[in-house]
């Protein structure tokens, strides 16, 4: 069994920190996943107070100030695709995900992305093990448990490739600090230390975790719902999607019906 490095261990708690902390806006994902909707700025009355300044002086407080009217309003600006007004309401997440997630994800790219660096730190040393649901298409199994006992032990070996090499170089270092060979430390980052993560970090494999700040305006948020909360997304990306848009109507409650009576509407109307 693969055992967790220090920083990994330091992360594992934070995780268990802030689902204690935010209860309501966080989620578990899968072998060691997590997200957050950790911040938000504007709200329903932000959108229409933008979408109403060419014609109107009118301002509204909040949602609670909001009349059959301005809900209306609101359900017109998106079922017209009104985008720019929903551009003014923004939304911080934080996820730990497997690299090969951050790699879909990261195309949505009307965003802020912030992500953990492997030149500073070394790697978060836990990595997705797809379990049955994951494994299965329609009800037959593409990977079987053998397979993936075989997967968890190779990827276990990656990790601990890491680790090793990464003690030897560091000795090595000391030891030739100390021999005079090399010239002492400074304060602030050792350039030998982080050359030698460097070189290491592109032995980890993608199914490793990473740790990303997300800042998206919503209607970027809209069009990445659109895509990855679909059932022909890849499965470990839409459970991501699916957690990050319940964390969202928990928020925005009157925005989230909203945008569903929007949705509906434009079913029925193109069935129609």
């Amino acid at each position: 069994m693969l055992e967790a490095n220090e920083g990994t261990k330091e992360i594992a708690q934070e995780i268990l920190y802030r689902m204690s902390q935010n209860p309501d806006r966080t989620r578990k994902i899968g072998t060691f996943g997590f997200i957050e909707l950790e911040d938000t700025w504007g709200d329903e009355a932000t959108i229409l107070n933008t979408a109403r300044v060419s014609t109107s002086n009118r301002r509204l407080s909040g949602p609670d100030a909001f009349s059959d009217k301005d809900r209306d309003l609101l359900e017109h600006l998106l079922s017209e695709e009104h985008g720019t007004p929903f551009e003014t309401v923004w939304f911080r997440y934080r996820f730990i995900a497997p690299i090969f997630v951050l790699r879909q994800w990261v195309k949505h790219r009307i965003s802020t992305w912030n992500e953990f660096s492997m030149r500073y730190r070394k790697p978060i040393s836990a990595f997705y093990i797809p379990d049955e649901t994951a494994r299965k298409v329609d009800g037959f199994e593409i990977m079987t448990q053998e397979q993936t006992d075989r997967y968890t032990a190779l990827l276990e070996s990656v990790n601990r490739f890491y680790e090793e090499e990464y003690d030897t170089i560091c000795r090595r270092i000391d030891h030739l600090r100390q021999a005079g060979e090399l010239p002492p430390k400074e304060s602030g980052r050792d350039p030998y230390r982080a050359r030698a993560r460097e070189l290491l970090r592109s032995a980890m494999p993608v199914a490793n975790y990473s740790d990303v700040y997300w800042t998206v305006n919503f209607r970027s948020l809209l069009n990445f719902f659109h895509l990855r909360t679909k059932e022909t997304a890849q499965y470990e990306i839409r459970q991501y999607a699916l957690a990050a848009y319940d964390l969202f109507a928990q928020a925005f409650p009157l925005l989230r019906s909203t945008l569903e009576k929007a949705e509906k509407n434009r079913k029925s109307s193109g069935s129609s």
